[in-house]
């Protein structure tokens, strides 16, 4: 199992459902390139360099397929293109309320934005706690020599605005898998969480009608695939993998079953017809 992070967030941000899924199986948490710990990166990418890096360092670090990829927010996106680019090397993918068509996002190009936070973060980092207060509610519970590097990191501007580039190239990125290759058939789990979240200058009567919006686009896009479910809680919130990471976990698990299943049916019938 591999997870792909949201935008401006690192591998190690999903580490509790880590510890989940790796009673079960091999996984596996990266930082892609320019976030986290990963090399620093100059510009734009397209889908096709970003999940070919990832398809390198797994072959890289010999982590053999098939995979059942976990994507969150903007890594919804990239893991779809990761399947698309890869179709035969991926069994299964679960996303974690995603970037998905029918659901707004950032203008590209918004400088003026970007430049604005990225000085307000120079001047003073610790306004990220003001902006993320459940993100930090959760790093905090985490053991002092992960918790303390991981939000060093994210409070360091130089990394912060590779996040921040990362939601201007949400558009390129998502136009880039709309418009490419068929997705494999293989089971897709859809996970939106309906819980309003805490957004600096928007009410919570703009977040319910941003929250129908992405019920609605994430239905569209489940039955839009042969194997597609969807799974709607209304208990979290687009931080689903902190809130219940239980639930990732078991549509993980249920993937697994489902692949477990069939080839012991294949496995059975095959000894049957040599008899």
């Amino acid at each position: 199992m591999v997870i792909e992070a949201g935008a401006g967030a690192f591998g190690l941000d999903y580490l509790n459902l880590f510890e989940l899924c790796a009673k079960r199986t091999t996984c596996v948490l990266y930082d892609r390139a320019g976030s986290g710990w990963s090399d620093p990166l100059q510009g734009p990418r397209g889908v096709r360099e970003i999940v070919t890096d990832l398809h390198d360092a797994l072959g890289k670090a010999f982590i053999e397929g098939p995979y059942l990829l976990v994507g969150h927010s903007l890594g919804g996106l990239l893991v779809r293109a990761f399947a698309q680019h890869f179709p035969d090397e991926v069994v299964g993918l679960v996303l974690i309320d995603p970037s998905a068509e029918g659901i707004p996002l950032p203008e590209e190009g918004d400088e003026a934005v970007v430049q604005a936070m990225l000085s307000e973060l120079r001047r003073n980092p610790d306004i990220a706690r003001e902006w993320y207060p459940t993100l930090f509610a959760e790093w905090e519970k985490l053991p002092a020599q992960i918790r303390d590097p991981l939000i060093a990191r994210h409070l360091d501007p130089d990394h912060a605005i590779v996040g921040l580039r990362d939601m201007q190239n949400a558009r390129r990125i998502q136009e880039e898998v709309t418009n490419g290759p068929r997705l494999p058939d293989v089971p897709i789990t859809v996970l939106t969480g309906m819980q309003i979240d805490p957004m600096p200058g928007a009410s919570d009567e703009d977040q319910h009608t941003f929250n129908q919006m992405k019920l609605k686009a994430h239905a569209a896009f489940v039955s839009s695939v042969p194997q597609g479910e969807h799974r709607v809680l209304q208990d979290a919130g687009h931080l689903f993998y902190t809130q219940r990471p239980d639930v990732v976990a078991q549509a993980v698990f249920d993937i697994l079953n489902r692949r477990a299943s069939r080839r012991s049916s294949i496995s059975v019938s095959t000894n049957c017809s040599t008899m």
